[in-house]
């Protein structure tokens, strides 16, 4: 196999310097993707206001009895105001409001206040932080597509600085419509640094440190969402702090100069004279030596060969379905493929449930500051505390007890832990957050496994196209996290917690009907899977694509 043989190449190179500027380069990156990821929490956040009626006009007051206890109190309705009537100057009819004043108590200036996000456009804070997870939707599968065709060094310098730059300028963006637009452009190009950056990393990592290197990068993530919530608690207008987080990917330009391309890519692609440099300021930055250049030609050529055959077999294919009929039935039945079979069937739908059950509830308790914290910024700054045990002890659990029924006990804790919050006082402030932290470690846990779970279950033939549509799903779930939290917490402030609670159960009730992979040889084709008895017993070392996959999205 080709990828072995380049395995066996990047061996000879082992880990230096080279591969360890690739390495922070990405996890630097991939940090300053958070504030970005996590905006709506401290740009566009809940904010307590009142209604600004003209001089002529009077606030709705009412008067409410609590039916437990009896007490009263007087609610006034902030989104109307009376005013006397025009047709006989005699009695007060109601009026929409059209101007508030806002509680400036906790931040100066905000999405919220400056554009009006309250009443009827209430919503319109939900789909702030919607539009950009509705961007990464649109970018994912168009990022991979893009990186194989034009490299991952490339499509990584255009999406960071890109991504930089639209950053920046959306600063100081006069129109709401226009940071939305900006938003989604934001989410577009977020695999472009994520996705392809982690394949970059993972095409220059010897093999037998790529367990390790998705906690590398993974922990960046974690200690990013933590100075996400410092920095909004020093800054609190929402100009100045999100151009205060955007300026720091201009420091990330300068690193590109240093990175190379990607070997991998290259020889595929049959570039051997800029691979053979890459190769060769490797091994100079490393301080090994490289086989002799004759034998080195010699390997590249054979690498590309054997990737070139993999490419023909799918391209003739394609060409047997010359016809257009024939080409759509042929791309249908590609997208139907996933479901060809009982098994596969099974845990294809199984696994798009999981991921947009799981993907729902880590971003609603990243997002859910509102209702289980009265202190924003120490909410966000103890999410990501809790991200980072779930990140470093993942590794060691599944080495040790499989995938299976260590994803089953982190989903079932979480959804106790978040459920049990929906039944608990407010006034108990500590222990509705020591609950929300402990099924934000458990959701975050689960989440790294899930990638490493979904990839080992499929097939080889179809492990990305299974991984790029579960991608999809876990995209829908992100999105509609926001309207839990935003839009249905105010009105039913249990219902996120009961919501996600649930959610996470589901997914552990559902991890059930699946089979351990730990210690079973991965199946190369759908009729392995179906007929595992006959898949040979493979090495014990990882297999590349299953490593590459586990953050892929």
């Amino acid at each position: 196999m080709s990828s072995s043989k380049f395995d066996e190449l990047l061996a000879q190179l082992g880990t230096g310097k080279w591969n360890y500027l690739c390495f922070f380069a990405v996890a630097y990156w991939n940090m300053h993707l958070v504030p970005h990821t996590l905006a709506g929490a401290f740009l566009a956040p809940k904010v307590e206001y009142t209604c600004h009626p003209p001089e002529e006009g009077y606030t709705v007051t009412s008067t409410v009895i609590n039916e437990r206890d009896g007490t009263i109190w007087n609610d006034t309705n902030q989104c109307q105001f009376l005013a006397k009537s025009m047709d006989n100057g005699e009695g007060f009819v109601p009026h929409v409001c059209g101007s508030w004043v806002y509680d400036n108590s906790t931040y100066t200036n905000t999405i919220t206040s400056e554009f009006d996000l309250v009443c009827t456009n209430e919503y319109l804070r939900a789909t702030y932080q919607s539009m950009y997870m509705f961007g990464t939707f649109v970018g994912a599968p168009l990022n991979g597509m893009l990186a194989d065709r034009f490299g991952r060094k490339t499509m990584l310098s255009i999406g960071t600085i890109f991504y930089s730059l639209i950053a920046i300028g959306s600063s100081w963006i006069p129109d709401f419509s226009a940071i939305l637009v900006s938003r989604f452009i934001l989410g577009l190009m977020h695999p472009v640094g994520l996705q392809t950056g982690y394949i970059l990393a993972m095409e220059v990592c010897e093999p037998r440190y790529r367990s390790v290197l998705g906690i590398i990068i993974g922990l960046p993530w974690a200690l990013a969402t933590m100075l996400w919530g410092g920095m909004a608690y020093f800054i609190r207008d929402w100009r100045w702090l999100q151009m205060a987080v955007s300026l720091s990917g201009v420091f990330f330009i300068p690193v590109l100069w240093f990175l190379d391309e990607s070997p991998r890519w290259l020889i595929v692609e049959g570039r051997f004279e800029r691979a053979n440099k890459v190769l060769r300021r490797a091994a100079k930055w490393n301080k090994v030596t490289l086989p002799p250049q004759a034998e080195l030609n010699t390997l590249m050529r054979t690498i590309q060969k054997e990737s070139a055959f993999a490419k023909r077999q799918t391209m003739q294919d394609q060409e047997e379905a010359s016809g257009c009929r024939e080409r759509i039935l042929y791309y249908i039945k590609r997208l139907f493929i996933l479901f060809r079979t009982p098994k596969l069937c099974k845990i294809t739908i199984i696994m798009y449930l999981k991921f947009l059950l799981v993907s729902m509830v880590f971003y609603g308790l990243a997002l859910n500051a509102v209702n289980y914290s009265a202190d924003p910024f120490v909410y966000m700054v103890l999410g990501g505390l809790a991200e980072v045990p779930a990140y470093s002890i993942t590794a060691p659990i599944v080495a040790a007890f499989g995938r299976r029924v260590p994803s089953i006990l982190l989903y079932f804790l979480s959804g106790a832990t978040i459920l049990g919050v929906s039944f608990i006082s407010p006034d108990l402030s500590w222990l509705v957050m020591t609950l929300a932290m402990v099924g934000k470690m458990c959701i975050s846990a689960a989440f790294q496994v899930l990638y490493l779970y979904c990839s080992e279950l499929f097939p080889t033939e179809v492990r990305l196209q299974a991984l790029g549509s579960a991608t999809i799903a876990s995209r829908i779930g992100s999105m509609t996290s926001p309207f839990i939290t935003e839009v249905l917490g105010p009105i039913y402030p249990r219902a996120p917690s009961i919501l996600f609670g649930i959610a996470a159960f589901v997914a552990g009730i559902a991890t059930i009907p699946l089979h351990e992979t730990l210690g079973r040889p991965l199946p190369d084709t759908i009729t392995d899977l179906e007929n595992p008895q006959v898949v040979q017993a493979e090495s014990d070392e990882p297999d590349e694509e299953v490593e590459m996959a586990k953050l892929r999205a």
